[in-house]
């Protein structure tokens, strides 16, 4: 390394570049390492693909006119397994962006022209690492409520249970009924085609005495 070099501690996100013009691929290593981003630069479209395909990146940045395939048949082939990816188009001139059809139906996020100064370029990356931030934190609070929930679920039937245990200990001839009819319900339920919320319900009737 240079000592006029600066590589910036890690930041925690991957982004790959996918440009079949070396130079372009050369520059952005060097601004995004420095901007603490674990950076892996691509000049053959195919191989992204398969890098993709193999490593977890948060965010993409991906010329549109290459050889032998364009950035949006990249798109198009890297979204049959991976629809969270961020990713930003470079383009060489305004004119030769793909149509915005295209861009909602690859779900693409955005795109820049090419030019000798990135500045565009490293705002839609800083912009697009934000989003991508945000959503992690949204979806960890949704795990953490989603398990929160099943935790409050499992300890009410549990306390249901043990209710029903102490209802049904007074009369033996009563002991298993809550079972049997459970059962029959589910099982009724499953041949009339009732969807997975009310099968549960069924399947939670068990336990109310």
């Amino acid at each position: 390394m240079r000592k006029n070099e600066h590589i910036a501690q890690s930041n925690g996100y991957k982004i790959i570049a996918v440009d079949d013009e070396e130079g372009i691929v050369d520059s952005l290593s060097i601004f995004l390492k420095r901007s603490g981003y674990e950076f892996t630069g691509v000049t053959n479209p195919m191989e992204a693909i398969e890098r993709v395909k193999d490593e977890h990146f948060d965010l993409m940045v991906l010329d549109f006119i290459m050889e032998p395939i364009h950035g949006d048949q990249v798109v198009e082939e890297i979204r049959k397994f991976d629809k969270e990816l961020y990713i930003l188009l470079l383009t060489g001139h305004k004119d030769l962006a793909p149509p915005l059809e295209t861009i909602r139906r690859l779900d693409i996020q955005g795109y820049c022209e090419k030019s000798d100064k990135f500045d565009q370029l490293l705002l839609l990356i800083e912009s697009g690492i934000k989003s991508i931030k945000q959503m992690n934190e949204i979806k960890r609070i949704n795990q953490e409520l989603s398990d929160t929930y099943e935790k409050l679920e499992k300890a009410y039937l549990e306390s249901i249970q043990t209710l029903r245990y102490t209802v049904e200990a007074k009369d033996p001839y009563t002991r298993g009924h809550s079972d049997r009819v459970s059962e029959y319900s589910v099982l009724m339920g499953e041949r009339l085609g009732l969807s997975e919320e009310d099968i549960k319900t069924l399947r939670v009737g068990r336990f109310v005495p």
